[in-house]
């Protein structure tokens, strides 16, 4: 038989089942180098360049290399005896391997990281892709050692062009997709659909195109790898590649129930902002987080968890000095031990354990457990994140509520307007979870480690529907609570050190305190407007003095007409026109009828602000305030005030940088949790 044919042209068929399997094979290797790409988050650390080792195996070991011989174990050659059937040389076969996986491992550094596409890089690396593809094609049929080839040149041409052009196409809708956060796994599974047909098109291109000449010589094959092995290694490696598959499909699934069960519960989450004000986020676009515990158990149905609790306001001020509780955490840990040891049979670790007794009501030391139990999901989410406690941010001052809600009407998050409603004061958002929020800033060098050990920056409009819906939080509302964030981990909406005309304004609560007016986009000050003066001299308080206890209206029309007397000093003129127009700038801020009334307190208040340098310790400035009450019905009208609780306003007047308090506080702490610790 193979005299018959030696030195002619042999007559071919195709098996249409092997035809269909090869596209499959294909699609599977593209399909699994996406996932691997998806999940690169840097051109640094091991973890990124196990990825991109992995995704180049996959698309050049799998979804080209299997692919094309399995295309070619398609190929019927005679009548099909097996002794003209294609025969491959192990050097060239084994040649063949390596190649493609080379060539796509510099096209997938070429294409980067980043969620910004390059067209340039985009077309550089679809090109490296798709001459990897024939590259690996004319080697891989260079390697069949019984048959000369016999190339035609339009086939040949035409293969390259789709292999290029389909490549650049199919990476290109990936990269978009996945700068903008909406590559979903359907869409990577699409995007796959393309790049596999760039391998399949190109190979039967080129394989119509092709024609087989039996060499001259001897028929023995025993120095060849028979097509049948071949098979054997193809399917070892798909099943490798749906093996990744389905973990990849598994951990999306308990990623996706985790989240849906961490909704009804107390969780706490990291928002780190880099410098070009991205939000720090995992491949899936989620951000990490510790469960605190199940629920916080009230003492009364009058009680609730919220930025006026007390518990709140503690972790509030402990975040702003982490050393405080550093040293305690081992012990912390025991005490939570010992106590899940004496509610029950079964011990109960960390976040799950119990705040209440058998009979659901909260124990003597709840307030204790529940703020050991932050302190330890702090430290859980510092070590999650590879950073010292110091550095896992401080907390933000709103607690968002999650899961499913309940029947009563639904309070929707609003930077704006969060703390406005009489109904909220301080109190949660209903609804069955509650989210708190560490925040902080990273500099470029922390920014490039966090991406190196696998996370990722994004632009909060791309991540914020994610984000969302993941932890079942309303997303127009949520994108806005980003926003406020990283305004809030910034830092920059402090007092300056000077002369301020403030506004002291409070209703009393329904729940019995009281509500202080602030700024919405700096919920830890007064409405404020500075004098462009440094200090007020001894002559300047006592001319403040003759206005004590007048109100706004009346000091402005006293100032008034006391700027154009010609009986007043020059000096105090000059005083006279900036508080003027200080209290005309306060007024205009406020844009409410109520501050007419507000009335001059006449001695000058002096509080703590930031030295120069931001770093230094606290300097002095200086306020003139004006007070009033207004209704308990009141609502401020303008869109830059809103409501918070007292005690929280008062709270955060003591964690300003370098505060002297800090030390105060890390003493009261140790006194408290020593002899329980």
């Amino acid at each position: 038989l193979w005299q018959a044919w030696e030195g002619r042209i042999v007559p071919r068929a195709f098996s249409i089942g092997y035809v269909v399997l090869s596209y499959v094979v294909s699609y599977v290797g593209a399909w699994t180098t996406l996932e691997l790409i998806n999940r690169r988050t840097s051109g640094r650390g091991l973890y990124n360049w196990y990825l991109l080792v992995g995704s180049s195996v996959s698309m050049g070991g799998i979804a080209i290399w299997c692919m094309h011989f399995i295309s070619n174990r398609a190929i019927v050659l005679g009548d099909a005896e097996f002794a003209i059937q294609i025969a491959y040389s192990p050097g060239y076969t084994a040649l063949s391997f390596f190649v493609p996986i080379t060539v796509l491992f510099v096209a997938f550094i070429a294409f980067g990281s980043h969620d910004r596409v390059s067209i340039i890089r985009v077309s550089i690396g679809g090109t490296l892709a798709g001459l990897a593809i024939c590259g690996m094609h004319y080697l891989g049929q260079t390697g069949i050692s019984n048959y000369t080839c016999v190339y035609n040149v339009g086939n040949v041409v035409g293969s390259v062009v789709i292999a290029v052009v389909a490549s650049i196409v199919a990476l290109s809708l990936f990269f978009v997709l996945r700068a903008a956060w909406t590559n979903s796994s359907w869409k990577r599974a699409l995007c796959a659909i393309i790049l596999a047909g760039a391998v399949f098109g190109m190979h039967w291109t080129a394989s119509m195109g092709t024609q087989y000449r039996l060499k001259k010589g001897d028929a023995s094959l025993s120095h060849s790898i028979s097509r049948d092995l071949t098979v054997i290694v193809v399917i070892v490696l798909s099943i490798v590649a749906c093996f990744i598959l389905l973990i990849f499909a598994i951990l999306a699934q308990r990623r996706r129930s985790r989240s849906a069960n961490r909704a009804q519960h107390v969780v706490l989450a990291s928002a780190i902002f880099d410098e070009h004000e991205r939000l720090l986020v995992t491949p899936e676009g989620l951000l990490p987080n510790q469960r605190v515990t199940t629920s916080y158990a009230e003492r009364s149905l009058a009680e609730e968890f919220g930025i006026s609790h007390p518990v709140f306001q503690w972790i509030f001020r402990t975040t702003r000095n982490w050393s405080s509780i550093s040293s305690l955490l081992p012990g912390m840990r025991n005490h939570l031990h010992r106590a899940s040891i004496r509610r029950g049979p079964r011990p109960v670790f960390k976040s799950d354990t119990k705040l209440g007794n058998d009979e659901g009501e909260p124990t003597d030391d709840y307030s204790i457990i529940f703020r050991e139990l932050f302190c330890i999901a702090a430290a859980d989410l510092a070590e999650q994140l590879n950073e010292p406690l110091e550095n896992i941010g401080i907390l933000f001052d709103e607690i968002l509520a999650t899961g499913q809600e309940t029947s009563k009407p639904k309070a929707q998050w609003n930077s704006l307007e969060s703390t406005e409603n009489l109904e909220s004061n301080g109190t949660a958002i209903l609804g069955r979870g509650q989210l708190l929020f560490l925040v902080r800033r990273a500099n470029r060098r922390e920014a490039e480690r966090f991406a190196a050990s696998g996370y990722r920056f994004a632009e909060i409009p791309n991540v914020a529907h994610i984000i969302a819906r993941s932890m079942q939080i309303k997303c127009s509302d949520f994108e806005n609570c980003l926003f406020s964030m990283r305004a809030y981990s910034s830092d920059t909406h402090i007092l300056r050190p000077g002369v301020h005309v403030a506004c002291f304004a409070i209703r009393a609560s329904v729940r019995g305190s009281f509500d202080v007016i602030v700024r919405k986009d700096a919920r830890s000050q007064l409405p404020t407007m500075q004098l462009p003066i440094d200090n007020l001299n001894s002559w300047q308080i006592a001319y403040l003095s003759q206005l004590d206890g007048s109100s706004v209206a009346t000091c402005l029309k006293f100032l008034n007409e006391k700027s154009t007397s010609p009986e007043i000093t020059k000096r105090e003129q000059s005083f006279t026109i900036h508080l003027y127009n200080a209290l005309l700038g306060l007024r205009d801020e406020i844009n409410d009828p109520f501050f007419a009334d507000a009335l001059l307190i006449g001695r000058p208040i002096s509080v703590p602000c930031y030295g120069s340098g931001g770093d230094m310790k606290p300097a002095q400035a200086t306020i003139i305030a004006f007070r009033i009450i207004v209704p308990i019905q009141f609502r401020v009208q303008g869109l830059k005030l809103g409501f918070t609780p007292l005690s929280f306003f008062r709270t955060q007047q003591y964690v300003y940088r370098h505060s002297p308090d800090h030390a105060r506080f890390a003493r009261k702490i140790h006194k408290e949790f020593g002899p329980i610790l």
